[in-house]
C-alpha cells in the first residue's frame, strides 16, 4: 500500500459467548479456555471474546489483527496490555494508526484513562505518535436516547432565541409520532412503537 493507505483506525470490542471446549486435532490441544495471548492461558472456561480490528481512513479496507478469549469482562489494565502489543505490531508492519475506536464499557473508559486520554485531551502517546481515542457515534446515539428517556434537557435561552426557558421532553417526541401516525402520508415512517418505549432489552440495541 501506498503511504497514505496506511492510515487507519483501530477498533475493539468484547462480546459474550457461550461456554463450551473442543479438541483441536491439528495442534492436539483443547479449546475454550481462557486465552490471553502471549500471557498465555488459563483453567477457566472463557465466556467473552475480545477483537481488535484495524480499517483503513483513505482507503476502504479493513482486518482482524488479534482476538483473545478471557472468563469474564477483560479488566482495564490488561487490555492496556493488549492495545499495546497491538499498536506495536501494526507500526512495525508499517502501519499508521491514528484512532482508537470502541464504545463506553467501564473497563474501556478506565483503559483509555490508563493511557493517558482525558476529556480535554482526547489522545495518548504511543512511540512519540499522538494517538487520538474516539468513542463508537451509534453507542454515544444509544446512550444520549436512553438519557433522554429519563431526563428532561434545559437549553440554554440564548441558543434559541428567547427569553424564556426552554425544555425538551421526550413526551415531545412521543407528541409528534401520534400526531404523524394520523396523517395519510407519515413523515416519520421509519419510527416504529419500539423507537418510542423501547423495553430494558432493546433499549440495548444500537439499531434502534
Amino acid at each position: 500500500m501506498s503511504g497514505e493507505d496506511r492510515y487507519c483506525c483501530l477498533m475493539f470490542d468484547e462480546m459474550s459467548i457461550r461456554e463450551n471446549l473442543h479438541f483441536n486435532q491439528k495442534f492436539d490441544c483443547i479449546e475454550g479456555f481462557e486465552d490471553c495471548g502471549s500471557q498465555g492461558r488459563t483453567c477457566s472456561i472463557a465466556n467473552h471474546a475480545l477483537l481488535f480490528m484495524i480499517r483503513g481512513l483513505r482507503r476502504k479496507w479493513k482486518q482482524p489483527v488479534a482476538y483473545y478469549f478471557t472468563h469474564g469482562s477483560t479488566k482495564a489494565e490488561i487490555i492496556v496490555q493488549y492495545l499495546k502489543e497491538v499498536l506495536d505490531a501494526c507500526q512495525n508492519a508499517g502501519l499508521k494508526v491514528v484512532a482508537t475506536v470502541c464504545d463506553m464499557g467501564a473497563n474501556n473508559v478506565k483503559a483509555l484513562k490508563l493511557l493517558g486520554a482525558s476529556k480535554r485531551k482526547p489522545f495518548f502517546r504511543f512511540h512519540n505518535q499522538e494517538i487520538a481515542t474516539m468513542y463508537d457515534p451509534p453507542h454515544l446515539l444509544k446512550c444520549t436516547r436512553n438519557l433522554f428517556l429519563k431526563h428532561d434537557v434545559q437549553l440554554k435561552s440564548e441558543h434559541v432565541g428567547t427569553q424564556l426557558p426552554v425544555i425538551a421532553k421526550w413526551d415531545h417526541i412521543l407528541k409528534l409520532y401520534e400526531i404523524d401516525k394520523t396523517r395519510p402520508f407519515r413523515l416519520l415512517y421509519r419510527l416504529t412503537d419500539t423507537h418510542l418505549n423501547p423495553t430494558v432489552q432493546s433499549s440495548m440495541n444500537v439499531h434502534l
